[in-house]
């Protein structure tokens, strides 16, 4: 029987999915469009095409976002997201293979949570599963002995301060890409009268939004006005910078809440490293610049900020003894 080894980054908006001697197979929006039959529903998409014709009219259909925030919030779906996922990835055949999967997940669950996770990967065929906090897979992808490592994903920001023996201090915080697309859309609202979609904000943000004070890009855009009639805006970086500061101000002040509760021996070596980060928002222009100059740190943003977590944690499977100390268990 063949012996298959995953490693999955439950994250908020994507999971992402690496093969042992393989690499990334899998990086998809956790998403999926159900259609409902008798008393139950039914997937019509998931992933990336899911998401693509989220904006056409679905009839009887419902959008389905069954991880929020890093934790589990539907079951059912979510089981069935990962089957359709694993379809894509295992091979088929008559004899299942047997697939173990460590699966790195945000250190604020508890372990009613982790249990959901347990039952809904066990539940999708996946025979063996391990739960690692996704700094610990960060601490692997990095090679570091320590260190202070901070995600800003979709849905959270991991923030975590970690030696060769485990998590030291960590904080899991629900502002991240998906709050700042909020925050964008609030403010111009708020200043203009013009209502923009998620989808609108969030390619807007990732073409014009920059920390750079010199920076005058502009971007424009077409929502709804306050009389409910079509309206064009010209959005300047300076707009969505002052919408989305408050925000990234407050990650520095957990950051360094994390640092005053961080053992003196590691924050000497944090002070000599500096600071990790990964997450798509370390795309933004001028962000990681902004946020060294609060901290007074260096920040070195690793070299593959959206599959960090995922390629970090399919290295436990070379030292699974390794693993067992840093989680405080014994494996084998």
């Amino acid at each position: 029987m063949a012996n298959i080894q995953l490693s999955v980054d439950l994250g908020s908006k994507f999971i992402t999915i690496c093969q042992k001697d393989v690499g990334l197979v899998l990086r998809e929006p956790c998403i999926a469009i159900a259609q409902k039959t008798k008393d139950r529903y039914e997937l019509r998409e998931v992933g990336f095409r899911a998401e693509s014709i989220i904006s056409t009219a679905l009839g009887g259909a419902r959008v389905v976002c069954p991880v929020q925030e890093g934790f589990i919030v539907d079951e059912e779906m979510f089981t069935l997201l990962l089957k359709e996922f694993f379809k894509k990835i295992l091979p088929s055949s008559f004899i299942k293979p047997r697939v173990k999967a460590i699966v790195s997940i945000t250190s604020a669950m508890t372990n009613s949570d982790r249990r959901v996770v347990e039952k809904c990967f066990i539940s999708a065929g996946i025979k063996e599963v391990i739960l690692v906090e996704s700094p610990l897979s960060m601490l692997a992808y990095t090679g570091s002995i320590g260190g202070m490592f901070v995600d800003i994903g979709a849905g959270k920001t991991e923030i975590a301060s970690v030696t060769n023996r485990g998590i030291a201090s960590a904080v899991s915080v629900n502002i991240a890409g998906e709050a700042f697309n909020n925050a964008i859309i609030d403010s111009l609202q708020k200043h203009y009268g013009v209502k923009l979609g998620a989808y609108t904000v969030e390619k807007m943000k990732k073409n014009a939004l920059s920390f750079y004070l010199n920076d005058e890009g502009r971007y424009i855009v077409t929502g709804t006005g306050s009389d409910g009639v079509p309206a064009q805006l010209s959005v300047s970086a300076e707009d969505m910078r002052d919408a989305v500061l408050p925000l990234v101000d407050d990650i520095i002040e957990v950051i360094m809440s994390v640092l005053q509760e961080t053992p003196p021996e590691l924050s000497a070596e944090i002070l000599r490293k500096g600071i990790f980060m990964s997450g798509g928002s370390t795309y933004i222009p001028g962000l990681v610049d902004y946020m060294e100059q609060a901290l007074e740190l260096p920040i070195t943003v690793v070299t593959d900020v959206e599959n960090a977590v995922a390629l970090g944690g399919i290295k436990f499977f070379d030292d699974m003894h390794y693993l067992g100390n840093l989680l405080g268990i014994r494996l084998d």
